[in-house]
């Protein structure tokens, strides 16, 4: 088996501990980079507007018990904290110089990614592989908030993740592999992404081994033509609403009784 200088890139959520915490029980990491957003929480308050941000803050709160409970259910006790001894460094923008030099410094031949920001391209420079973990099969599902955008679309049975390689496109790069999750009754939208966490850090890890026993990965390219990509500002507090009757009302349950066509989805 071949060694291999491996990279993790993650996002603020505490919850992304898991991605790091499971890929690591199988592989020896050189360094973990965490984009803090939150650091920069003054300036996201004076574009939101206080009234929303607190509308935003105080919905979180409310909501953080019913959440840690899924997170636990899920994902056991490894999202907490970071158990790994591999060097954290937190900054607050992903595609900082501090992250550009670490990368090249280091020189990994593979860095994996959830939860982050773009990636410029002139931040990973250079680097031979690069594979994000992104909640959503693409193409079909692109950007933010793909798990939520299925269930009002009525097709949980197109909620899944997806490995990809980075490019400039949102989530948008070749597909290596995805997978679907089992949907039960109790399950929420944050369940069920916690669920794509879970199965999609497991499958990279096996992706990673793969490649560390000389497997070439075989990439499919993205007919973007095909899916739709969901940004950030397409999320208001209408669809935040409209989901979260749908959760209270058991619609997904209804759901799952009434499957709609299943995209085909790829394997490595």
């Amino acid at each position: 088996m071949a060694k291999l200088k491996i990279v993790v890139l993650i996002g603020t959520p505490v919850y992304l501990n898991y991605f790091v915490n499971r890929i690591a029980e199988d592989h020896t990491l050189e360094l973990v980079i965490r984009e803090n957003s939150r650091s920069n929480l003054i300036k996201k308050i004076l574009k939101k507007g206080i009234l929303k941000s607190c509308f935003i803050i105080l919905a979180h709160l409310a909501n953080k018990k019913k959440t840690t409970k899924e997170y636990n259910r899920i994902l056991g006790n490894k999202w907490t904290a970071l158990t790994v001894k591999t060097p954290l460094i937190t900054v607050e923008n992903i595609n900082s110089p501090q992250v550009k030099d670490q990368l090249e410094k280091i020189k990994p031949d593979l860095v994996v990614v959830q939860g982050t920001t773009m990636i410029k391209s002139t931040t990973i420079k250079n680097i031979p592989l690069v594979l994000n973990l992104h909640w959503g099969l693409s193409p079909y599902y692109r950007g933010s908030y793909c798990t939520e955008w299925a269930i009002l679309n009525h097709d949980i049975y197109n909620i899944g993740y997806t490995i990809h390689k980075i490019s400039s496109k949102i989530d948008g790069g070749a597909i290596l592999t995805q997978g679907r999750p089992e949907i039960e009754a109790i399950d929420t939208s944050n369940s069920i992404n916690m669920k794509l966490t879970k199965q999609g850090a497991d499958k990279m890890s096996e992706v990673i081994t793969k490649i560390k026993d000389g497997e070439q990965p075989q990439f499919i390219k993205q007919e973007t033509d095909k899916g739709k990509l969901y940004l950030i500002r397409n999320w208001t507090s209408k669809e935040r609403k409209k989901l979260k009757y749908m959760e209270s009302e058991g619609l997904l349950t209804q759901m799952s009784n009434n499957p709609k066509n299943c995209h085909k989805i790829i394997h490595w």
